[in-house]
């Protein structure tokens, strides 16, 4: 019976078309994720620009500000993600009691997108970090 569950599952997520656009919503959900959280980190780092380059003037390494960014772009992954699951719940909610269909979040596709969002965010920190490269402690001042 579990091979059985295990093959109508493949077989809908990967020969079906419904597998094809959810695979699709996901990779476009983390493309526009990866934009966003990009466009937040870039406005704290062009916002901060002279403090990030007094900082370097006194000896501060560039590992200091990439571990400052990355940290933040986690910060903002967990903290998105709080409300993000509670929102998902109640659409899992709604969506069963209109279709009658057995879904569930377990813990497994929990931590799967926890995971998702994590890489998503830490990604967008690594692109962002690029505007730290430029800081200039005599360009600015």
């Amino acid at each position: 019976m579990k091979d059985w569950i295990a093959f109508e599952k493949h077989y809908w997520t990967t020969s079906t078309a419904i597998g094809f656009i959810f695979a699709l919503g996901v990779g476009m959900g983390l493309m526009v994720g990866i934009v966003i959280v990009y466009q937040i980190l870039y406005t704290s780092i062009t916002q901060h620009l002279p403090e990030y380059a007094t900082l370097m003037a006194m000896g501060y390494r560039s590992k200091y500000f990439y571990a400052l960014i990355l940290m933040q772009s986690l910060f903002l992954a967990s903290m998105a993600f709080i409300p993000g699951f509670i929102a998902s719940m109640g659409l899992y909610s709604i969506i069963k009691q209109a279709t009658l269909l057995p879904i569930y979040m377990t813990p497994e596709r929990t931590s799967f997108v926890f995971l998702l969002t994590l890489i998503m965010c830490f990604l967008s920190g690594l692109i962002a970090t690029r505007k730290l490269r430029d800081a200039d402690p005599v360009d600015i001042f």
